[in-house]
């Protein structure tokens, strides 16, 4: 354990050194950085706003479908069974109800618990065997929303996919980005490589600062895109900004901070192996 700290302290001391040192380098690996995190951080936004409008939607899903006066209580009964074992669905039976002016037929309500169901549950209402249990009912206004609901769940699904190839895409260019910012450095200071090997330094010690000049940059880069992210955020009213801070502070910043340092570790890594075996001068 004392070597590992001993280990540590001489690697950050020395990474911190070199990430003043290559002050130019630095700053720019950091604000690319930042830039794509800040990126993924507004999808990760959208992508939130997407599923809160959803689960408020499915709040409020819910309908009455009126059945005939004469309706058979087994295919009633069969109608039930069908639509609780195979869709997330609260079903409520209400009575008969009169009004001064009017009255409103026995009828069933259905409550959604998934939005994508909706379509699909009203086919079954509809289909001939349950045709003697529901009643006259047009429905027109429950269609609207499952246009509404279908566009929503496609958006959704695109959005779904988009931030994961985007993850993706983000990710490569910041491996590829610390790539390249270490390739620089490690070039310009391989004469320093080559001695620290000649006089037998194993690898663990010469690599140290140079990974943890990686994790250095990538966590300021994700704390600067994180700063700068909240006040943007604080400028963009069609976005619940408290909502979405908190969302991301608990399940995003994090693990993006975490994800963003070894992603530094990985690019001085990939850059830095190739010089602590084999000849370095040919």
């Amino acid at each position: 354990m004392g070597k590992f700290v001993a280990w540590f302290s001489r690697s950050f001391r020395e990474g911190a050194r070199q990430v003043w040192r290559n002050k130019f380098l630095s700053m720019t690996t950091v604000l690319l950085g930042a830039l794509i995190l800040f990126l993924m951080n507004f999808l990760f936004s959208v992508e939130y706003f997407l599923d809160e409008s959803l689960k408020k939607m499915e709040s409020r899903a819910d309908f009455s479908v009126p059945l005939r006066d004469d309706y058979d209580a087994f295919t009633f009964d069969a109608l039930k069974n069908d639509l609780n074992n195979n869709y997330d669905v609260e079903i409520k039976f209400l009575k008969v109800e009169s009004f001064e002016n009017y009255s409103l037929p026995a009828r069933i309500h259905i409550k959604f618990h998934n939005l994508a169901e909706v379509g699909t549950v009203l086919k079954r209402l509809k289909a001939v065997r349950y045709d003697t249990v529901v009643g006259v009912w047009d429905g027109s206004g429950e269609l609207e929303f499952v246009k509404i609901v279908d566009k929503l769940l496609k958006l959704r699904t695109g959005m779904e996919k988009l931030i994961f190839w985007l993850f993706i895409l983000f990710l490569g260019g910041g491996i590829l980005l610390g790539v390249n910012t270490f390739r620089l450095v490690i070039f310009s200071r391989k004469d320093e490589v080559y001695i620290s090997r000649l006089v037998g330094a194993d690898s663990s010690f010469i690599a140290g600062p140079f990974l943890i000049e990686g994790l250095l940059l990538g966590f300021i880069a994700a704390l600067l895109a994180i700063i700068v992210f909240v006040l943007v955020l604080r400028e963009i009213s069609i976005l619940p900004g408290g909502e979405v801070f908190l969302h991301l502070w608990n399940e995003v910043f994090s693990e993006e901070i975490l994800i963003a340092g070894a992603v530094g570790v990985l690019g001085a890594w990939i850059s830095i192996k190739n010089y602590l075996v084999g000849r370095i001068f040919e």
